[in-house]
């Protein structure tokens, strides 16, 4: 019989809402070793997936008193973001203002998006279920892409991070920095090599939904919107506003998120298992501008512990992260 002792099913109201663990060898269920010729058997990975469970739980029950503030940044962040429009063609902000509060809004607007991706705002059925989905939709506005396909391609690759065929976002993994940054531009672009592509079959070929479907057509609308938006404030003579109000943050702001969110957080974007699949590591721009993703490895573990709090979460698990095998000398 399997041994499914390290494996946690997914519940309501809990932390645990782990990836499923599918395609592995025998040798990739295993507990990672801790040095050559040693491993963990099986009475203690799962005395220390209690402990994992305790903490996990603990930063999950705290993040559900906290969630307000992922709902007010939003309303604030999408208010401010639309009123730049007029408040630049009246000459009344400064366009290089406008730029980079409209690149900081875009960017961190993903970052509550995410929140919102994993249903940790409201999930179905409750009363916060609206502002979950509110925060969603208004967060990836300034991306002008739909909050649908935002959360099936993530959700698909929370299932299958790193792999080549089923993972949406492996078109992002680059052999170092330099590299990563001009993929990150060159997969934006049109072209047979566009991540468009990957994600779209993606999408049909391995999800195969009516909701991965349904996103894939929002997502074509979104753009065909967006871009007769800007093409009709250029006809009007406000094309510079439109260009640094929407078009250049919104470039800027996916390339940071597809660098500093995924690119660096999975390298070298080999791993598949539970626990090398990701990592802890410090960003090249920091804690801040890289909104705690360096812990990212606990968000992987625990999804539904908020972004802000992964830190803590990872201190107090790091010692069990440890005897894991777990690479915790970043931090």
């Amino acid at each position: 019989m399997a041994d499914h002792s390290d494996t946690l099913e997914a519940k309501e109201g809990s932390a645990f809402t782990l990836a499923p663990q599918t395609d592995q060898s025998p040798a990739e269920k295993r507990a990672i070793p801790l040095g050559p010729n040693e491993g963990l058997d099986k009475h203690t990975r799962v005395e220390l997936l209690k402990q994992e469970r305790v903490i996990a739980d603990k930063y999950y029950a705290m993040g559900q008193t906290r969630m307000w503030m992922y709902v007010a940044a939003t309303l604030v962040g999408f208010t401010v973001w639309v009123a730049l429009f007029p408040l630049t063609i009246m000459d009344v902000v400064p366009l290089p203002l406008a730029f980079i509060l409209s690149y900081l809004i875009a960017t961190g607007g993903y970052v509550t998006a995410h929140e919102a991706m994993h249903s940790t705002i409201g999930r179905k059925g409750t009363k916060r279920r609206f502002w979950n989905e509110l925060v969603g939709q208004l967060s990836m506005v300034p991306l002008m892409f739909p909050f649908s396909i935002a959360r099936a391609t993530h959700i698909q690759h929370h299932k299958f991070p790193n792999d080549p065929v089923k993972d949406p976002d492996y078109p992002d993994s680059a052999p170092n920095l330099r590299a990563a940054l001009v993929k990150a531009w060159l997969n934006r672009q049109p072209g047979p090599d566009a991540q468009v592509h990957h994600i779209k079959r993606v999408m049909l070929e391995e999800v195969g939904t009516p909701e991965a479907k349904r996103a894939l057509k929002e997502t074509v609308i979104f753009q065909i919107v967006g871009h007769l938006i800007f093409i009709g404030m250029a006809l009007a003579g406000y094309a510079i506003e439109v260009a640094l109000v929407w078009w250049l943050p919104r470039w800027c702001a996916l390339i940071h998120t597809h660098v500093f969110f995924s690119w660096e957080t999975h390298y070298p974007h080999s791993g598949r298992g539970r626990y090398d699949n990701t990592r802890i590591f410090r960003s090249s721009v920091g804690s801040i501008l890289s909104m705690w993703i360096e812990f990212h490895l606990i968000h992987h573990l625990y999804p539904n512990i908020p972004m802000h709090l992964t830190k803590p979460a990872y201190f107090e698990m790091k010692p069990v992260l440890e005897q894991r095998g777990v690479d915790c000398s970043a931090y």
